[in-house]
């Protein structure tokens, strides 16, 4: 079952992202957003979760504010156009390999529609080849290369809506 998350599922949430990121072999593939409340208000970020019964196994989602995504927005020269990006995408080891993100994010691509979007931009480290394939299994196109906050090494990809 794949669901929109709402605040009561913060911990879950936290404790999935504390599971990934402590499981990753490149702790630099991961760009984190923040943990306060404000990650899950619609003016902030819309995630969604795929769940097994009561487990939460991957999340993804839409970040809404300009202040994360601004840096692709500007690289991009999109600063004119209502984009949103597309992030916050982890996965539990045991369940990757079951095309769980390439759901989720066609949840998270219905909401960007619904929403009134025109694009969406999305990052993965180059080397990340998992993350690349589901981000252009779900449509979008590889645009260049960015650094992050001017250090995270990024593919940057685009699709219109």
């Amino acid at each position: 079952m794949i669901k929109q998350l709402k605040l009561e599922d913060k911990e879950n949430f936290l404790a999935l992202k504390k599971m990934v990121l402590d499981g990753l072999e490149h702790k630099d593939w991961f760009v984190d957003a923040a943990t306060d409340d404000g990650w899950l208000t619609p003016q902030h970020d819309v995630l969604f979760g795929k769940f097994d019964g009561d487990k939460l196994i991957g999340v993804s989602g839409l970040l809404l504010d300009s202040s994360f995504y601004g840096e692709l927005q500007e690289a991009l020269g999109l600063q004119d156009k209502k984009i949103t990006e597309m992030g916050v995408s982890l996965v539990l080891r045991e369940y990757r390999g079951q095309n769980i993100m390439y759901q989720i994010n066609k949840q998270a691509i219905e909401k960007a529609k619904e929403l009134g979007y025109e694009k969406i931009v999305a990052t993965a480290h180059p080397e990340n080849s998992a993350s690349c394939k589901s981000i252009e299994k779900s449509g979008f196109v590889k645009k260049g290369e960015i650094k992050r906050k001017g250090k995270y090494l990024r593919n940057i990809y685009l699709l219109e809506i």
